[in-house]
């Protein structure tokens, strides 16, 4: 359906997403007016967390399909370079003024393409003012890793076309993810379930009811989690959860969406998630509270 792919907003998302479509084989062009976010983004790409290095150590790639996937990636601080892209995707992060500059822009250099906007929170129909054609614009949601999780949430704006919407999930089927539809809401379905329960966790670590680890085990062993609500929170990024709070909180006007003091107190301090994914920050949650990871503990106990 697509052939060219352009990613805007070169930051933990943005990379992720670059990195899964050129593995499946399409071309993609990254921009990020910042030019050291650019080789960040790459080196990310190549012998980060979830690189491509690590498949090839792992033996699931070779050295030359490494290349080859590489090869496929072209990055730019000038959004001239997505003018031939037929979709792109604006990855930065979410902050509603910088997405509706950023997709404006866009879709004033390419004409035709459909655009989508890897949000978890913002309003879609109202993202979509910012296009001229806004029954091309949808929300494509990717879950962090994008390059791994399988799980990918469209969602349709007030005037989002519905036959583009069906195409665009048989397609992510093809490229091996699963695309769940939801219609336009805040939080849309994915969010606000799992921030509902991320808050309740960090609550419960505010009110001192248990610690990280045996938050995150409980519902790991008692309710079938792969990773606990404070682990995901560390992946994440605390930083990006307390503005998707935020967000929620502005469009709501619900006090169940406010951020929980705890959470506003480690983002102050620095602690802005895991740092092997949010290089510079002093850690997550876990390391604030000097704890081994959940999924660690788990897997050495078999």
């Amino acid at each position: 359906m697509f052939e060219k792919i352009g990613v805007v907003g070169f930051g933990l998302m943005g990379t992720q997403i670059t990195q899964f479509f050129a593995q499946q084989g399409l071309e993609v062009v990254a921009v990020d007016v910042d030019e050291n976010a650019l080789k960040k983004g790459m080196e990310a790409i190549k012998t980060g967390r979830f690189g491509l290095q690590r498949l090839v150590e792992k033996g699931k790639i070779s050295e030359e399909e490494m290349n080859d996937i590489l090869s496929r990636i072209t990055t730019s601080t000038q959004y001239k370079s997505i003018e031939e892209c037929d979709l792109i995707i604006e990855a930065v992060f979410e902050n509603i003024d910088l997405k509706l500059k950023v997709l404006k822009e866009a879709d004033s250099i390419a004409e035709g393409a459909v655009i989508g906007s890897n949000t978890s929170s913002i309003s879609i129909t109202k993202l979509s003012s910012a296009v001229s054609n806004p029954e091309k614009f949808l929300g494509i949601h990717f879950f962090n890793p994008a390059q791994i999780q399988r799980l990918v949430e469209l969602i349709r704006g007030l005037l989002t076309d519905e036959k583009l919407i069906g195409e665009i999930k048989e397609w992510f089927i093809k490229l091996g993810k699963v695309p769940i539809v939801v219609n336009d809401s805040p939080g849309f379905a994915t969010s606000r379930l799992g921030l509902i329960l991320g808050k309740e966790a960090m609550l419960m670590l505010q009110e001192g009811v248990a610690t990280p680890q045996d938050i995150d085990i409980g519902m790991m062993l008692g309710y079938g989690y792969s990773m606990g609500p404070i682990e995901t929170g560390d992946l994440v990024g605390l930083d990006t959860r307390l503005r998707i709070y935020e967000a929620m909180y502005e469009a709501t006007k619900d006090p169940k969406w406010a951020p929980p003091k705890l959470l506003v107190q480690l983002v102050d301090a620095g602690y802005l998630g895991d740092p092997s994914v949010k290089p510079g920050s002093k850690g997550g949650v876990y390391e604030y509270f000097g704890q081994e990871r959940a999924t660690q503990v788990l897997k050495k106990l078999g």
